[in-house]
């Protein structure tokens, strides 16, 4: 059997999804699961489902709901068993998706306080991956659920935290950026949220949106709450204020082997071509010409690299390089993911389309005008065409800003090609090896 809670409520035998009846008999089965192995009076659940005044008909509305419920759960009454005046539900272990969430939570936080963060991103992604909605969403308003619902999104935000501590201890910080603000904005006086926000903001070289994102946090603990930040937020702007060198990323570590479905990240190594490409274009935007810099290439092929060297180089001369995988499109801060949006697009909806790729471009203009700034883009020859649309759309209307391409796959370089035809006069094609 296979009860599920993380979400509407469920229950699976094998594969078969099991008819589990009206509100109140589903309420029935709800309650029992959260006392699974536990003897329930009928006083108690008629209690809990109508309340200090429950209709003369609800101990037979319950009998009911018990036996239809024995019916459909294989086993019947030794799956869900009278006790005396009580019913009990019996399950074995990992039959509830609760319980199956809580032990790979156990498992990761062990993971990453013996600083196995890979191991620990991995299991807390398998966790997290039990979730299809909000816990108990059809009793979202019954007595009996509030207390379990409050505490499973309580765990479920932290379980949320404690992944990106293990991304960020994995160097992911570029990856975290646009959820951390997404996470923040959804949770405004969550101190750890914005301490994790502020450290890959910095490790990302955005040292002065760091410290904004500081200021904002204690406006809004001050404005909400009529408090100072913790000590813990206050020490770390302090440590970026003075570039403490403990706040810098660990490198990422080499993947030994990829699991199925995965690509192991691809070292800078073997990339002095591109990186002094970048370098070059790193010396005239520095210069106070401004430069867009595109990085395009397929996941592993070290895009995410070439720009954390962009961005640490820039840093050791002083410099800053705004870099992400999305843009506000109204202004920046904050970034999100351009990509979901370009699906989200209608596609019979020209206006909105040419809408939302002008304000992306007039962002970047903006943006790249006043520090260098690096746009990572998935492989060019993905089944999405975001990459290409956007870079499309930006190469024919920045005329005026010089942009930088840097390819990192053979089959990208026909359409790098189509683009530098768009725009001859401002794209540079980087290698294509």
């Amino acid at each position: 059997m296979d009860y599920r809670i993380l979400g509407p409520l469920e229950a699976f035998d094998g594969e078969r999804p099991l008819a589990l009846g009206g509100a109140r008999q589903r309420s029935v089965l709800a309650l029992l699961l959260l006392h699974a192995n536990e003897a329930v009076t009928r006083d108690v659940i008629v209690d809990e489902l109508w309340g200090e005044t429950p209709p003369p008909t609800a101990g037979k509305v319950l009998q009911n709901c018990i036996s239809a419920l024995r019916k459909e759960l294989p086993g019947g009454t030794e799956t869900l068993r009278t006790v005396g005046t009580s019913y009990a539900l019996q399950l074995t272990a990992g039959q509830l998706d609760r319980d199956r969430f809580e032990q790979a939570l156990a498992k990761g936080r062990a993971a990453l306080a013996a600083g196995e963060s890979e191991d620990a991103g991995d299991e807390l992604r398998k966790a997290l991956a039990l979730w299809r909605g909000a816990p108990l969403c059809d009793f979202a308003y019954e007595h009996f659920a509030q207390d379990e619902i409050v505490r499973l999104e309580e765990l479920h935000l932290s379980a949320v935290e404690d992944r990106i501590d293990a991304d960020m201890a994995c160097g992911r910080a570029d990856e975290l950026v646009a959820e951390l603000e997404a996470l923040v904005a959804r949770h405004p006086v969550r101190e750890r949220l914005r301490r994790q926000l502020m450290l890959a903001l910095y490790r990302t070289g955005r040292q002065a949106e760091a410290l904004a994102a500081y200021r904002d946090a204690r406006q809004t603990l001050l404005g909400e709450l009529g408090i100072e930040p913790t000590r813990a937020l206050q020490d770390l702007e302090k440590a970026i204020l003075a570039q403490d060198p403990q706040l810098d990323a660990a490198p990422r570590p080499r993947a030994q082997q990829s699991a199925p479905g995965r690509h192991a990240a691809a070292p800078v190594v073997g990339r002095d071509a591109e990186l002094g490409l970048l370098e070059a274009g790193l010396d005239d935007a520095l210069s106070g010409r401004g430069r867009l810099f595109v990085i395009v290439g397929p996941p592993g092929a070290g895009k995410t690299h070439l720009a954390d060297e962009l961005a640490s180089r820039a840093k050791r001369r002083g410099a800053a390089v705004r870099w992400g995988r999305g843009w506000d499109g109204g202004g920046a801060p904050p970034y999100w993911p351009w990509r979901q949006a370009i699906r989200d697009l209608p596609e019979d909806d020209g206006a909105e389309r040419f809408d939302f790729f002008a304000n992306v471009t007039e962002t970047l203009r903006g943006t790249a005008a006043a520090q260098p700034v690096v746009l990572v883009l998935d492989d060019l020859q993905a089944a999405d065409e975001g990459s290409v649309l956007l870079l499309e759309f930006v190469a024919s209307h920045v005329a005026e800003m010089p942009v930088l391409i840097v390819g990192l796959a053979r089959e990208d370089a026909a359409r790098l090609d189509e683009l530098a035809r768009v725009a001859t006069r401002t794209i540079q094609l980087g290698s294509r090896t």
